[in-house]
């Protein structure tokens, strides 16, 4: 992680609607962060839009299976946080978790590389199949049955012990 004090992160959470997604975005709610739904479903797009009111960051709901769509937003919070250092990938979409995750990687990668750097936390039930560019890093953490922000912050504090 090239930023090691959370309130310098430039930082997304792709999954907020998932325990581990919201334990990771109220740890995380320092940083420089927004939050996103990895489905355009109206639940979890009204939950992330209340987390992102009480955590007080941009919020919003794609389709995370949607290649245009996770390009744009990618984009877009790039461009709305001056960069990206982080992303932490926790949705849970069944099958489409993998092809999502890819996605997420690719684009989210093309944004770190452009601001020098970053890491992708994948705390989901899925794996990347390709290796990330060199300068990014990953970091894959299994979150318990009940993920809680004592859990993400042990998650945090690996990323700071392997900068």
């Amino acid at each position: 992680m090239s930023r090691t004090d959370v309130g310098q992160l430039r930082a997304v959470v792709l999954g907020a609607e998932t325990a581990a997604g919201r334990a990771l975005a109220a740890v995380l709610a320092s940083a420089r962060l927004a939050i996103v739904a990895a489905t355009n479903d109206a639940g979890a797009a009204f939950e992330v839009q209340r987390l992102g009111r009480r955590l007080q960051a941009p919020a919003q709901a794609i389709d995370a299976t949607n290649e245009m769509a996770t390009r744009v937003m990618m984009r877009q919070i790039a461009k709305e946080l001056g960069g990206l250092d982080l992303i932490a990938f926790c949705a849970d979409l069944g099958p489409a978790t993998g092809p999502a995750l890819a996605l997420a990687a690719r684009f989210a990668a093309r944004e770190m590389l452009r601001s020098g750097g970053g890491t992708i936390v994948v705390a989901a039930a899925a794996e990347l199949t390709e290796p990330p560019p060199e300068g990014v890093d990953v970091l894959t953490v299994k979150p318990p049955p009940a993920p809680d922000e004592a859990w993400a912050r042990t998650a945090l504090d690996r990323l700071r012990a392997n900068p």
